[in-house]
């Protein structure tokens, strides 16, 4: 792997999705991991139509070939898959035996950004009106600022 660094000029391809307020949950750092690997090929599942009659997106991605992406064991990789069941960011479905599992993913409120921001989404199986889509927010910074109380912005001469 050949390392750059990252300037003005650059535009970042080829990275994992981490919604930012996953980061106050108590997670560990391999679920965290795992979570942003399941969101990023659920957005491949998406332009696929892997999407259940209800309309909600799934991946299947075997734990073998998971633990080898992580570089885990497929133990580790089941614990870590229980972890992100037990606070509701996944949902595993097993569609009929001896196939691959359906996982469905939730994702906080305020992640939406193109095509509308769902207020209150309902859970996996509810069929989703179009009385709880709302508009999402502008390109306007400020205005995103409002929607978004995970960002900062830094002042001249300011930096991490």
């Amino acid at each position: 792997m050949k390392l750059v660094r990252y300037g003005r000029e650059g535009a970042l391809t080829n990275y994992l999705p981490l919604p930012r307020p996953l980061l106050e949950l108590d997670l560990s750092g391999t679920a965290l991991l795992l979570y942003a690997l399941l969101l990023d090929r659920a957005t491949l599942s998406r332009k696929n139509g892997w999407w259940s009659e209800e309309g909600w997106v799934y991946v299947r991605y075997p734990i073998k070939k998971l633990a080898a992406t992580l570089g885990k064991s497929p133990s580790v990789i089941k614990r870590r898959l229980a972890e992100l069941d037990r606070v509701g960011l996944i949902e595993r479905i097993v569609p009929k035996r001896g196939e691959a599992s359906q996982i469905f993913l939730s994702l906080p409120e305020d992640t939406f950004c193109a095509g509308g921001r769902v207020k209150n989404a309902p859970g996996h199986g509810a069929k989703l009106s179009p009385d709880r889509v709302q508009k999402g927010p502008s390109n306007n910074l400020r205005e995103q600022q409002k929607y978004n109380n995970h960002s900062y912005q830094y002042g001249e001469g300011e930096s991490l």
